[in-house]
Formats: structure tokens, C-alpha cells, sequence
């Protein structure tokens, strides 16, 4: 496995239950009003990973363990009420890559993209999933990791609040890049310190790199489920 380099990381927090989605600017006003929750997610991580003025042209990887899960299940209930057949606009919302569409046609992105579902180990195999791209083509590669609660009868035993976390990633370092993955492995690590908000959520795997890349934290950064055994990413910094 070669190294791969973290370009720009952006995340997002929902405050509290009031604030469903973010603002999500880099849409156009009209795109917001119909793109969902989760969707608006992925364009604001996606902006603050890139920063301003950065373009989207590159592949994108979209890690999500429920995807569209909220619009998917108002769409089914829907269909014992009086509205019948459900709107078109629900209906291409509720798909698991909605995000990565909204995304791609708001930033004319032609490149590729893939939707990762895997549990809690969603975000694991995302990033394995961008290592193997820039390994066969080179580049930059983004990964977008982002789960909103579920609703019932879907909603999981402990509580997490929705959240979203982006990495801009490429083969080459850059100017002003600061840390490395060296390697994708199973083994122990030792999981920096989140939000007890995310300690739940599908993709804590991502909150934690992020939390170590912020914190200038090398070694293994746990990626999965918690435990002995893991996925784990082994991060270093790079000498100024």
C-alpha cells in the first residue's frame, strides 16, 4: 500500500434536533429546498473539506451505513395514506447515493462515484475504497461519510445525533500538507477523543481520524466498531 495524503477534512455537527441540515451553500438555492437532509450534509462537508474556490472534479466516495433511510420510510408510509403514489421528488431522494448526485450535478463533477453501506465499518471500507482508487489512477479522491438518525421502526438502540465528515485525499502530498495514511490494517489502535454525540454514530471511524488529524495525534486510529480488533488507519505527520 503506497501512502495517501489528507488534503483538507471538514465535518458537521447538527446542534440539536431543531437544525435537521446544514446550509449547504454550494447548492443552488433551488437544489436546496429539494435536496434532503443527508444530501445537504454531504455538499457542506464536501465545501469545508475543499475549501474556497476549490473545485468537486474529482471521484467521490459516499460512505453511509443508512443513506436515505428518513425519505425512504416517508416514502413507504406514504403509500398506506391518501397521497398514493409518491412524489417524483421523494422518490429520487430516497436513494442511498442521493448525495453524491445533488453533489456531482451542482459542481458539474464527471467523475466517478461510489455508495458504501457497511455497517459500522462503513467508513473503513470507504477509505479503503478511495486508497484502491488512487492506487490504480493517481489523483485526488474525496470521501464523504454521513448518516442522519433513523426514524422508526429503524431507530438503533443507542442514540447518535446526525453528523457528516469529508476528506479531499490525493497521492501527493502538496504544499501545506501536514499528515499521512501509511496503511489500512486490522489490529488494535487508540481512538482519539469525540463528542459523546458521535461515539454511536456509523461513521465514528471518520469523526476520529478527523479528531486526530485536527489534533496533530499520529499512530492507529481505530475505523471501526469499538474493540481490540479493528480496522484501524495508521496516521503520521509529515516534517515541516
Amino acid at each position: 500500500m503506497k501512502p495517501i495524503y489528507v488534503t483538507g477534512v471538514g465535518a458537521w455537527l447538527a446542534a440539536d434536533t431543531a437544525e435537521p441540515a446544514p446550509p449547504a451553500e454550494l447548492l443552488a438555492a433551488g437544489v436546496r429546498r429539494r435536496a434532503p437532509p443527508l444530501a445537504r450534509m454531504v455538499a457542506e462537508v464536501t465545501a469545508r473539506a475543499l475549501g474556497s474556490g476549490a473545485t468537486v472534479s474529482r471521484p467521490i466516495i459516499l460512505g453511509s451505513a443508512y443513506g436515505e433511510i428518513a425519505t425512504a420510510v416517508a416514502m413507504m408510509e406514504s403509500f398506506r395514506g391518501e397521497e398514493g403514489l409518491p412524489s417524483p421528488t421523494r422518490f429520487h431522494n430516497s436513494v442511498h447515493n442521493t448525495g453524491v448526485a445533488y453533489l456531482s450535478i451542482a459542481t458539474s463533477n464527471h467523475s466517478p462515484s461510489t455508495a458504501i453501506a457497511a455497517g459500522h465499518n462503513t467508513s473503513a471500507l470507504a477509505i479503503l475504497e478511495a486508497w484502491a482508487l488512487l492506487e490504480d489512477r493517481g489523483g485526488s479522491v474525496l470521501v464523504v461519510l454521513a448518516d442522519e438518525v433513523p426514524p422508526g421502526p429503524f431507530q438503533p438502540v443507542e442514540t447518535f445525533r446526525a453528523a457528516a465528515v469529508a476528506f479531499s485525499l490525493s497521492d501527493e502530498p502538496g504544499p501545506g500538507v501536514s499528515t499521512r495514511l501509511r496503511a489500512l490494517r486490522r489490529g488494535p489502535g487508540s481512538a482519539p477523543r469525540i463528542s459523546p454525540d458521535l461515539q454511536h454514530h456509523p461513521c465514528a471511524g471518520g469523526f476520529r481520524l478527523a479528531a486526530a488529524i485536527e489534533h496533530g495525534l499520529t499512530g492507529a486510529v481505530p475505523l471501526g466498531p469499538a474493540g481490540d480488533v479493528t480496522w484501524v488507519v495508521d496516521v503520521d505527520r509529515l516534517s515541516a
